[in-house]
């Protein structure tokens, strides 16, 4: 699974379960919970959701880790704002209209000017100082 925002700008939890589990378990965990709440049980079952969702293995990985816990996760909207407003500059930058952008992304044209006018984010510069 592609990475649809970058690890760095995703709420501490989402990293975490990376970390422990593994970015396509977390990427998976995040599409079907973000926004809400998981409890994991102690033990994976080959019929629970949780394995149907990431697979027995990687379920059972994932409850030896987190088992017992009443997990919310994160909806990230922070990062996926950030992603969009991004991919809006760059788009303005290649030539797009306003006017194209706004019904594209369903904003305002006063919100695409904005997010335009808005220096580029630090996120995208982060390797320069490496």
């Amino acid at each position: 699974m592609t990475a649809p925002l970058p690890l760095e700008l995703l709420p501490a939890s989402l990293r975490q379960i990376a970390e422990y589990c593994g970015e396509d378990v977390m990427w998976k965990i995040w599409s079907a919970y973000g926004g809400g709440h998981l409890f994991v049980p102690d033990k994976a079952t080959p019929e629970h959701r949780l394995s149907e969702l990431l697979g027995y293995a990687d379920a059972c990985q994932f409850c030896q880790k987190f088992g017992g816990e009443l997990m919310n996760i994160p909806n990230a909207a922070a990062a996926v704002r950030a992603v969009r407003n991004e991919r809006i500059r760059q788009a303005r930058n290649a030539g797009e209209s306003n006017f194209s952008l706004c019904r594209q992304y369903g904003l305002t044209e006063r919100q695409i000017i904005s997010i335009c006018s808005q220096g580029e984010p630090t996120w995208v510069n982060m390797d320069l100082f490496a």
